[in-house]
């Protein structure tokens, strides 16, 4: 650093001619170093994306067929057991909405599971407002 006592110094509040040159080779390797991190980031990023869109697309899938399933196999326990007893439609209906509880009640536990994958993944980056250009 120049001392001001024995005349090097270029003045108050400026720098040297070299230590501006270092100065802007520093701030050329951040930017060099800056472009380099978001192109990678850019690159991974649609990657990462379409992995949760599909994940989010198989567990709707998956939670369509487990709720019709679970109100099919109860409607069909209940439809044989009044077959058996005699006793139409009391038993369908009461295993029907049974099925349809159990269904009901999957489907909240696998969204729930969804969103603890989706918020680990996304290190809980995901739906927060982002301020845009003009909000000021």
């Amino acid at each position: 650093m120049p001392d001001e006592r024995n005349g090097e110094g270029v003045g108050r509040g400026e720098i040297s001619p070299a230590d501006r040159a270092k100065f802007k080779q520093r701030v050329g390797d951040l930017g060099k170093q800056l472009e380099e991190a978001r192109s990678q980031q850019a690159e991974n990023e649609p990657a990462r994306d379409s992995a949760i869109r599909a994940r989010g697309m198989a567990y709707g899938l998956r939670m369509a067929s487990e709720l019709v399933g679970a109100v099919l196999v109860g409607g069909l326990i209940g439809y044989f057991l009044d077959q058996a007893l005699g006793s139409w439609p009391w038993l369908f209906l009461v295993f029907f909405l049974l099925g349809f509880a159990a269904g009901v009640l999957n489907v909240i536990r696998g969204f729930t599971r969804l969103q603890a994958e989706i918020k680990e993944a996304t290190r809980g980056d995901i739906g927060h407002a982002v301020p845009d250009d003009e909000d000021d």
